[in-house]
């Protein structure tokens, strides 16, 4: 079952703090060793794509499929982030829009990719996927990554989190929803509910041989956070944890789980 994930900031507010101390270079930067190249590598191989990133952000993942001689193109919902990517690049292929309601004609893409994004809807990704079931031709192939409700959230993360809050509401302080954490088996039968065959799943976090940074660790307990250091960079301790939970699996202190899915008409 899902776990609901709170925040004492509203979503203006998370907005803004999760885009403050990231920049257009910083994420072209972190894709380098993530296990999504892999990934990417593996499925979008060969020919030309043409590609859609639904919730881009601050466009890294588009540069990297650019590069990679793609015809990939980034929608973001925030004007903010936008602009802040026009100013970095005025041609960078990025717009403003909506994943619900995309303003796109039906069998455009051959790719869709969306990297925790639809957790973000309170009431469930259908619409997002319906809408990526849409615009995507017959055959092609949906990358959707959500945060993992591994076993380690379930006893120990989310617990300590849970009895946070509830002190903390419990003096007054409001909470706002944030997203969902969701199983494989919930993730599974959203993408077969609104028409897709999941192929292939895997982690998304950051490769093995990446010692410094963890997206899991990093957002589960910010004293694990490397003081004045980059996003989702660790400090000492932090380090120290995840080679433990390394040698055991992957899939252990993993932030997000991520599925390719094939599009059925």
């Amino acid at each position: 079952m899902s776990y609901k994930l709170y925040s004492f900031k509203n979503v203006d507010e998370q907005n803004n703090d999760q885009w403050a101390t990231r920049s257009v270079e910083g994420e072209i930067k972190s894709c380098e060793t993530r296990t999504l190249v892999e990934i990417f590598d593996k499925f979008m191989n060969g020919s030309k794509w043409k590609i859609l990133e639904a919730g881009c952000g601050l466009g890294g993942w588009v540069h990297f499929l650019k590069e990679r001689g793609h015809d990939a193109i980034g929608l973001e919902y925030e004007k903010s982030v936008v602009d802040r990517v026009k100013q970095y690049d005025p041609e960078f292929p990025i717009v403003q829009g909506d994943i619900t309601d995309l303003k796109y004609d039906d069998n455009t893409f051959d790719a869709y990719i969306s990297l925790g994004v639809v957790e973000h809807f309170e009431e469930g990704p259908h619409r997002p996927l319906l809408e990526a079931h849409r615009v995507l031709k017959p055959g092609a192939l949906a990358f959707v990554t959500v945060p993992y409700l591994s076993l380690f959230r379930r006893l120990f993360a989310h617990p300590l989190r849970s009895f946070y809050f509830m002190l903390r509401t419990l003096r007054g302080k409001k909470k706002y929803y944030w997203e969902y954490r969701y199983t494989k088996k919930e993730l599974r039968n959203f993408l077969e509910q609104t028409g897709f065959e999941i192929i292939y799943t895997d982690i998304d976090d950051y490769k093995r041989d990446d010692k410094d940074h963890h997206i899991g660790l990093y957002a589960d307990f910010f004293f694990l956070r490397k003081r004045g250091g980059e996003i989702w960079e660790l400090n000492a301790a932090g380090k120290f944890i995840l080679r433990i939970g390394r040698f055991f699996s992957p899939w252990l202190f993993c932030s997000g789980q991520h599925m390719v899915a094939r599009n059925v008409k």
